[in-house]
């Protein structure tokens, strides 16, 4: 099941506060509890020595002291007591509790090792002690006091850890607080951030479903995001795609009604004549040529279009062979001697050597060379020329065909490799072509990766060259 993106965000929200929450009330506390007690050992055990170095501690002579001096220690660790919140005692190195600076529930006299017996071997001890006048958990420091190097007792600090668990919730409260202000701040970024996503979204998605529905003038180009721009023009070039399509198509159907409609009109008509007897027998065997030529012409509107349709689905398989372009040329020439008889147009051949071998797919070639020939002829004046150049230049063989003819206006000249594009001077003698000729001869040159080119002077004539890959020896 697929959910929106703003059902996203806010399971991610919820996970992360989930996963936030946890944290802090388990891992945070824990951590929080130790840098606590660390720090409590020592600051404890920092004072522990200071005591020692202070009071030079023997607790051997304790019961030598005056009463005087013992009562000042005794008024000093009750007032360290109210200071740290902590308990001192003063320990032989038997065990034996000396001096207890609190002097309510007193453990004087009392051994810590009944309490604990590993409880003198630490530095540090957590954990309880076997009394009811202590906290249940505890955090003692024992500090040895000794004199040249003799253990004379232990100066033992004990305080409870429920103090140190209490100040840790006390500071974990306060990073709760912080934590509920960081999840508003939070919330209100990925609400911004939604907004800033599924806006442009929507909008983007409103802009494919007007360009869908024909609507190619719905502006949509003030969006908040830098990085939705690259989409926004990959959809707004789609839609001058689907435009030019659209246009084109309207365009393709119109000229191909056109150009299907006068020779079937022709054969209806003439076909009907002869049925009815309005053309005589006598003479029925010249319309039948007409209409013979009639279906001749549908049919190689139907072939070209086969063929270019073949062309942009599949692309166009190449054969590649070695062979003599000139050999082409002179052999196409030859295919229009009647035609160029009858217009009396001579062609001229202009070999800059007497053959010129390239690599390209002959029969392609062939037509290349057919089908501008044939647009010279077709275009060319009577009593003029059609000259064929071959020649050899930059490691290219360079074909140009040039004709004396009708020529073509310069605005037309972008547009003559178009499907079915007529320009208007050559519409009133073009009767017999299908405007496809120059599109599939574009096709096949592009199919090389090789380049054409038209330069034409309206009324004096018009060259169309094209380059082939020359034959190395090293191939």
């Amino acid at each position: 099941m697929k959910i929106s993106l703003r059902s996203f965000y806010f399971i991610a929200y919820i996970f992360l506060v989930a996963a936030m929450f946890l944290l802090m009330n388990f891992w945070g506390t824990h951590l929080i509890t130790q840098s606590l007690i660390s720090e409590r050992k020592a600051a404890l055990y920092e004072e522990a020595s200071s005591l020692s170095k202070r009071y030079f501690f023997n607790v051997r002579s304790l019961g030598e002291y005056d009463d005087h001096t013992e009562k000042t220690l005794r008024e000093r660790m009750d007032s360290l007591q109210t200071m740290s919140h902590a308990r001192y005692f003063l320990v032989d190195n038997n065990g034996r509790i000396s001096v207890d600076s609190s002097a309510k529930n007193s453990l004087e006299g009392q051994n810590f090792n009944d309490l604990n017996p590993t409880f003198l071997d630490n530095d540090t001890y957590t954990g309880h002690l076997n009394t009811t006048f202590l906290p249940k958990e505890t955090l003692s420091v024992i500090y040895p006091l000794s004199t040249d190097y003799d253990l004379n007792g232990y100066l033992v600090i004990i305080t409870s850890l429920q103090q140190l668990k209490t100040s840790a919730s006390h500071l974990l409260k306060n990073i709760r607080i912080c934590f509920i202000v960081f999840l508003l701040l939070l919330m209100i970024t990925l609400n911004l951030l939604c907004s800033s996503t599924l806006h442009p979204i929507r909008k983007l998605t409103s802009t494919v479903q007007e360009y869908s529905n024909g609507n190619f003038n719905d502006d949509r180009h003030h969006l908040p995001l830098q990085e939705y721009m690259p989409l926004l023009t990959a959809i707004q070039n789609l839609a001058n795609s689907t435009q030019n399509a659209n246009a084109y198509q309207k365009d393709f159907v119109a000229n191909v009604s056109h150009d299907f409609r006068s020779p079937l009109t022709n054969i209806k008509g003439y076909a009907g004549a002869m049925l009815d007897g309005t053309i005589p027998p006598e003479i029925q065997q010249k319309y039948l040529g007409i209409i013979l030529s009639e279906a001749e012409r549908l049919s190689k509107l139907t072939e070209q279009l086969l063929e270019l349709n073949r062309y942009e689905n599949k692309g166009i398989l190449l054969n590649y062979t070695t062979f003599d372009i000139n050999e082409v040329i002179r052999n196409a020439a030859v295919s229009f001697e009647k035609r160029c008889t009858e217009k009396r147009i001579s062609i001229h051949l202009i070999f800059s050597s007497p053959s010129l071998f390239v690599d390209a797919d002959r029969d392609k070639i062939s037509q290349v060379v057919q089908n501008l020939i044939d647009n010279a002829v077709k275009f060319s004046s009577q009593d003029s020329s059609i000259e064929i150049q071959t020649v050899e230049q930059k490691g290219k063989a360079f074909v140009t065909v040039s004709d004396h003819g009708i020529g073509i206006p310069e605005e037309s000249l972008p547009h003559i490799w178009d499907r079915f594009y007529k320009t208007d001077v050559s519409r009133g003698k073009d009767k017999s072509g299908s405007g496809l000729g120059l599109a599939i001869t574009k096709e096949i040159i592009d199919a090389h990766r090789e380049y054409i080119h038209a330069t034409s002077i309206l009324g004096s004539g018009t060259d169309f060259s094209f380059t082939l890959s020359l034959h190395t020896s090293g191939f």
